[in-house]
């Protein structure tokens, strides 16, 4: 039996597979200024209004940032 010393203390290894950002926009209330779009680190984010925000692609680096200050859960980071 394999195991590491990280996994006898109970410590889970850091899932390193490529994620990218998704903006469910159904599961936004859409009634008020997105916290998540201040919180990124590269300005990726925008928001017109009270509407969903968007993501600028070319500027997201992925760092999942955002979906820590999103509460509805409308911003998630899926493997790709």
């Amino acid at each position: 039996m394999a195991f590491t010393l990280a996994s006898l203390f109970g410590f889970k290894t850091p899932d390193k597979t490529p994620k990218t950002l998704n903006i469910l926009k159904h599961r936004c209330p859409q009634n008020h200024r997105c916290p998540a779009v201040s919180a990124c680190p590269v300005g990726a984010l925008s928001q017109k209004g009270q509407k969903a925000p968007t993501a600028d692609r070319a500027l997201c680096i992925n760092c999942g940032k955002c979906t820590r200050y999103c509460f509805p859960k409308a911003l998630v980071m899926e493997k790709v």
